[in-house]
């Protein structure tokens, strides 16, 4: 308030304090009408502080204050000059509660979808049958003779992959492991980066799921990564990793069928 009344005087004691806004006063008459604005703006000011201080939606807050002020007897700690909580702190806790939450309805979400599947007619041969019906251009799968397995080719990838299901206690199949299928030599780099992505997947109980993701890599040698969309990175690398793409499919659609994103590492 103080500064604000004698601005006009400011550029008259430094002149290089002038601006535009408020020049020096060429004369007396000029810096009393300057000296009689600045006056009546700052008491605009103080009238629309009191409006806000008054408002009805402050109301609360000033009852809150003298119930405190009635029960204390008077006696109420000033505040210390700084935030008594750290914000910061308390939005992260904020956001972790909330992933928390989110996290546990999928869980419940997926839980009930793979109770589903598992009690379903057909069971996992359904699921593969019903992939089978789509025709998934360069990819083959064959069913193994032990009736636990299956063979999952990609022609133009140039790699074959053994999808095992694994079973507690003679129950139905609750985990899927991926291996290579190529014997008589060393993986190939490319093999290896598929196979680390895979076995890192969520939904591992989830055959549908993993037939999409292996048939991601169909096409590798010819995907771009989804992100900086280029075929190779500056290591000469092709984009092995997998990430569900944003845009799914409801849960009720039959058969569900899943799309990923190709990504770098560097990218991902």
């Amino acid at each position: 308030m103080p500064d604000g009344l004698l601005e006009p005087l400011v550029p008259i004691a430094n002149p290089d304090k002038a601006t535009l806004n408020n020049p020096v006063a060429e004369t007396p008459q000029i810096l009393r009408a300057s000296l009689g604005e600045t006056a009546r703006a700052r008491v605009s000011d103080v009238q629309q502080f009191q409006s806000l201080w008054r408002d009805p939606e402050l109301k609360a807050v000033w009852d809150s204050v003298e119930q405190r002020i009635k029960d204390s007897n008077g006696q109420i700690v000033q505040p210390s000059g700084k935030w008594d909580r750290d914000y910061d702190v308390l939005l992260k806790e904020l956001a972790e509660a909330e992933k928390s939450q989110t996290d546990e309805r999928q869980r419940e979400e997926e839980e009930a979808e793979r109770a589903k599947v598992q009690s379903g007619e057909g069971g996992w041969q359904k699921v593969l049958e019903q992939y089978g019906q789509r025709n998934v251009p360069g990819v083959r799968v064959a069913e193994e003779q032990d009736g636990m397995s299956l063979a999952v080719a990609l022609i133009r990838a140039g790699a074959v992959f053994l999808v095992k299901g694994v079973s507690e206690s003679g129950g139905p199949i609750s985990t899927w492991e991926v291996s290579s299928k190529t014997e008589g030599r060393a993986l190939t780099k490319l093999e290896i980066a598929i196979l680390d992505c895979l076995a890192n997947r969520p939904r591992k109980w989830d055959l549908a799921f993993l037939l999409d993701m292996i048939s991601s890599y169909g096409d590798i040698k010819h995907t771009p990564c989804a992100k900086c969309n280029r075929l190779t990175d500056n290591g000469a690398q092709l984009p092995t990793l997998r990430r569900l793409s944003q845009n799914q499919p409801s849960a009720a659609t039959e058969p569900r069928i899943y799309s990923f994103d190709a990504l770098h590492s560097g990218c991902a």
